[in-house]
This record gives C-alpha cells, structure tokens and sequence, in this order.
C-alpha cells in the first residue's frame, strides 16, 4: 500500500452496493481511480456485480442498530485517518456526520441522483441536510437547482469501460420506413417512469401502419399493470419485456431509438449506455437529461402525448437522421462521459475541496 502514502483518502460509505446509479458509479471510481486512496464501507451485505478485484480495502459494518454504526464508524475513522468520508446517501451522511465527531476528517454528501426535487419526508430531509453541508457533489445541475442550492460540484456518470461496443459498427438503416423499427428502453417498471405515454404514442403509430418492435429492459411492481395496458391497446405483438439481463448492450446494439420517459433523472446511466453504442435518443425533458444530450436528442415534455409522437414520428420516417444522431451520441460521450473523464473530475473534485 506504499502507493498510496502521499495521497488523499477516501472512504466512500453507501448502503449497499446493489443496482442502482450511485453505486455503479462508486464501483466505477474505486475500479479506475488511481489518483485518490479510495475505500469503501457498506451497511448491508456487499452483493454487487460492478466491483471487480481491487487493492482498495472494503470494509463491511457490522452493527444492526444506527447509534452502533456511529460508534463503528468512528472506530473506522480513527483507524484510517481518512480525509474525507464520501456519504452516497442521506442514511451514510447521517451516520458519518456523527462519526467524524472529534476527527480531522471531512464528510461529502453525495446524497443529490435526482434532477427533481421530490415532495416527501425524504425529500425534504434530503433538502435540509444538503442546506447544513459544507461540501456536496451532485451528478447533475438540475439536482443542484431541484434543492434550491447555489453551490457544490457537478460529477456525471462514465460508461465502464465494462460495457461491451466491439459489435457495434454503423447501421445500414432501410430507407422504407414500413420496416420494422427497433426501439428500446432500459428503466425499471415503476411509477415515475412514465412507459404509458410511450404505449399510447406506440398505439398511435401502429394504427397509422407503422411496424415495430418496442423492447424493455428492467422490472418492477407494474409489470402485471403494464401486461394488462399493452393488451388494452392491442400491442401485445409489439412489446417485449424482457425483464432484468446481463448484456444489454445485445440488444442496444440491434435497436433503432431509445426511448426514455422518466419524471425526473439526474445523469442518466441508460441513457449514456444508449448514445455509446450509437443510437438516438428520444426522451423526457426533465431534470439533468438536457444537460447530457445536445443534438443528437429529441426532448419532449414529460407525458406529452403529442410531442413525443411527433418526435418519434420523425424519427421512425429518418433513417438517415437516426443515422446521424446516432453518431452524434457516440461522439458526445467520447468527449464528455467516458470513465476516464469521470475518474479525471472525481480526483480534481478532491484536490480541490481538500485546499479549501
């Protein structure tokens, strides 16, 4: 661990490091980041498949009960000497918040993944807390704006270099456009990812004779609601769930369009995935969304029926815009959303909180 002597730690505390945008992009750090001592502690069991084999040491907190974490946490701190406990979570920041407690260690909230500000108990906690940290990191403007901040920093996902692109190569897109279109969506089958509108624009489609196949990476409680929808509308033939899946750059790299109709995203990870293997994006102008695509996006307003219509519309009857667009994608996160890039602002992001 001599590599290490003369640089800034960090221990980055979540809660678990299951699926989810924070945690991929903590295990993303700690597999790249090389500039930074990074360590990471977890309250629940550790189950992830983003980790791969690293020197970082990864510590586990063994106490059941909040009050004994803290005093576990403090025990960590002492021993380490860390220079920053990095909190992805309003539970992490609480508990660190009180763990630093009589140390020389600083605490990050890392707690903004949103680009909306939702009316909750924990929304407003989350709020609150943000408005009493000293140094917070969001991964979006629009997080940093939903919470009514004016200050703090803006890290945005990478793409893993994990994430598969050696099949990709340029679509030869048929110029007809009754052939059948690909389109895809990654999102789980919740509430605030708004896949009825998309259902109901893709009713409109197939009434006008437009052929399509319409498949759906994720699941969720609204699986059972959404079968009966997709029956409702005659769509039955058109829509595939294909539920959770390893690889879904398969079957990114076989699409047309990505959809994506969401309330509210801070950076969006299938999103990014997406313009990486070169396809168009069509999706909800909300939270930081706008903040990642340029013009190789079609923006809509969320659950605008019309205006998504019309856009996918466009983009059915364009290949070569698909085309376009979709080469537009790949170069944006080339210049902007590599994990390089990521890492390289992460490490800034520390050297420049620690001279402050």
């Amino acid at each position: 661990m001599d590599y290490f002597i003369d640089m800034h730690k960090v221990i980055h505390f979540v809660s678990s490091l299951k699926q989810g945008g924070a945690e991929r992009q903590v295990a993303t750090i700690i597999n790249y980041s090389k500039g930074i001592n990074n360590n990471l502690c977890t309250i629940h069991e550790l189950e992830s498949n983003y980790l791969v084999d690293t020197n970082n040491k990864v510590i586990k907190l063994k106490s059941k009960y909040n009050l004994a974490r803290i005093i576990e946490l403090h025990k960590i701190i002492k021993s380490e000497k860390p220079n920053f406990i990095y909190a992805w979570g309003v539970l992490p920041f609480i508990i660190s918040s009180f763990s630093i407690i009589g140390t020389s260690t600083k605490v990050i909230n890392g707690s903004i993944r949103h680009g909306i500000f939702k009316k909750t108990f924990s929304g407003y906690l989350r709020m609150s807390l943000l408005h009493i940290s000293k140094y917070i990191i969001a991964n979006s403007y629009a997080g940093l704006k939903a919470n009514r901040l004016h200050r703090g920093y803006v890290l945005y996902n990478g793409v893993d270099p994990k994430f598969d692109r050696s099949r990709w190569k340029n679509r030869n897109q048929a110029n007809n456009f009754t052939a059948e279109i690909i389109l895809i969506s990654i999102a789980n089958l919740v509430p605030y990812k708004d896949y009825l509108t998309v259902f109901k624009v893709l009713k409109l489609l197939k009434e006008e004779g437009y052929k399509f196949k319409y498949q759906i990476i994720g699941d969720g409680p609204l699986r059972s609601k959404f079968d009966l929808a997709v029956n409702d509308m005659e769509l039955k033939e058109n829509i595939e769930f294909l539920g959770k899946v390893d690889d879904p750059e398969k079957y990114l790299f076989q699409a047309d369009i990505f959809i994506h109709s969401s309330k509210g995203e801070g950076c969006s990870n299938a999103i990014l995935e997406a313009m990486y293997m070169g396809l168009p994006i069509i999706a909800s102008n909300t939270g930081g969304t706008s903040e990642i695509v340029k013009n190789n996006a079609i923006l809509f307003e969320y659950k605008d029926i019309n205006s998504l219509y019309c856009g996918l519309k466009k983009l059915i009857q364009n290949p070569e815009l698909r085309f376009l667009m979709g080469n537009q994608s790949y170069n944006i996160i080339q210049q902007r959303f590599t994990t390089e890039v990521m890492v390289a602002n992460y490490e800034n992001i520390i050297r420049n909180i620690v001279i402050k």
